[in-house]
């Protein structure tokens, strides 16, 4: 099931999926790149990450503390 998608450039976009497999629910966040020349084509890459979807939490904490990093190293911050 498709979350949402975000372009990271103009070639390749970010996809976050809940897919499923032998059974158990899985976060997929993966880079695809467009494979078309005219009309935009795109394939999953090996960028990317699945997890579990048990997870989720600690992958949130990890985003958040990341963007407080960054914040705070922003200039004026």
């Amino acid at each position: 099931m498709l979350i949402d998608t975000f372009m990271k450039n103009s070639f390749e976009q970010v996809r976050t999926e809940i897919s499923e497999f032998q059974g158990k629910k899985y976060l997929n966040i993966r880079v695809w790149y467009n494979s078309g020349d005219r009309e935009p084509d795109y394939k999953p890459s090996k960028k990317g990450i699945t997890l579990s979807i048990e997870l989720i939490d600690d992958l949130k904490e990890a985003v958040a503390k990341a963007g407080k990093e960054i914040y705070e190293q922003l200039p004026g911050a």
